[in-house]
């Protein structure tokens, strides 16, 4: 992202004498794609630290010079590359982003969001109608179901000790189940602080690859178990002291919301606790990162799944309605996000 600004940008910007919209309508979006192109024709997999001619770039990617060059021009912009003539190498933020090389790379991310962008398309359509005519999860093929998946990976893996470290974990829980968790990556790292914890993944049968992995590889499988279900539509293990709705509410409407909720508390124990992780309207305050986070996902997710993001006191709406005694809002490192505790 471009964040650094000269002194006199920021004035020209602070007083809108360079326009807002020359860097909101054009920048974001064609470094964006840029970005993705880079991953996807395999010019980000010829980089290094070590500085490399565009010519040999190009060559080993199979693209033209000209293309590989603009390319990682954008990329130069973004601080992902740097340029010295005609060489490019990678910076350090961009060894751990874009590298096949780096364990944090964001590269499914990058590819996820680049294949989102492409239904944009019909963007207009969905804000005359106030609904989506695509949101169907059936429809996904295999590799939109690893791009998902892989993606929540990559951005999971920046946050779920911090997340996890947010949770009151009582220590007489035992039984955890983690709606629509994909990885389960936070259930991993609850039952290693948590021991006497065990817990279940609950969602779809096309996810079960990728929680399989995360389980073995964080050795868990003793801990963490997956089941195939619908938990808006099938029957949840009853009898349970956590349950995490991580990224989950903002995919549904407020009736959906409220049934979801009604059957979580039904589900908890007395004591229980429901933890709820999303994009939450209102919680950075005057923050524009904040904002642009829950306006923009809202948006996304009304486009994408027939939802939108909610503020805490339209989740304390359906939450005190079902049962819930009471809500506690923790923020999160990044903007936008947060945690809602419901005590049953």
């Amino acid at each position: 992202m471009i964040y650094k600004f000269s002194l006199i940008e920021k004035i020209l910007l602070s007083n809108d004498i360079i326009p807002h919209p020359f860097a909101d309508a054009s920048f974001s979006v064609g470094l964006s794609l840029a970005l993705g192109s880079a991953i996807k024709l395999k010019i980000a997999d010829q980089l290094s630290t070590d500085f490399k001619e565009v010519r040999q770039i190009a060559k080993e990617a199979s693209v033209s010079e000209v293309g590989a060059e603009l390319t990682l021009d954008c990329l130069d912009a973004l601080g992902y590359v740097q340029k010295k003539g005609s060489q490019y190498a990678f910076t350090k933020r961009g060894f751990k982003n874009l590298s096949t090389q780096s364990p944090d790379n964001f590269r499914y991310f990058i590819l996820f969001c680049d294949n989102l962008y492409k239904g944009y398309l019909s963007l207009d359509e969905t804000i005359r109608l106030g609904k989506s005519a695509k949101a169907d999860l059936l429809s996904m093929t295999d590799y939109d179901w690893e791009l998902f998946s892989r993606a929540m990976i990559d951005i999971s893996k920046t946050n779920y000790k911090e997340v996890v470290g947010k949770i009151p974990v009582s220590k007489s829980a035992t039984k955890l189940l983690d709606l629509g968790g994909l990885h389960g990556l936070y259930s991993i790292e609850l039952c290693k602080r948590n021991p006497s914890l065990k817990a279940t993944i609950v969602d779809l049968p096309p996810v079960k690859k990728y929680a399989d992995e995360c389980i073995a590889k964080y050795n868990a499988s003793g801990n963490v178990s997956f089941l195939p279900a619908d938990f808006m539509k099938d029957d949840i293990p009853m009898g349970v002291d956590v349950i995490l709705a991580f990224n989950i509410i903002h995919g549904f409407n407020p009736s959906e919301n409220e049934i979801l909720a009604k059957k979580v508390f039904d589900s908890l124990n007395a004591g229980g606790i429901f933890i709820i992780l999303d994009q939450i309207k209102g919680i950075g305050g005057n923050s524009q990162m904040s904002k642009a986070t829950t306006s923009y996902m809202a948006l996304n997710l009304l486009h994408e799944a027939g939802g939108k993001t909610y503020s805490k006191s339209e989740i304390d709406i359906y939450t005190s309605k079902v049962g819930f005694r009471k809500t506690e809002l923790k923020k999160l490192h990044a903007p936008g996000f947060g945690l809602i505790i419901c005590y049953k």
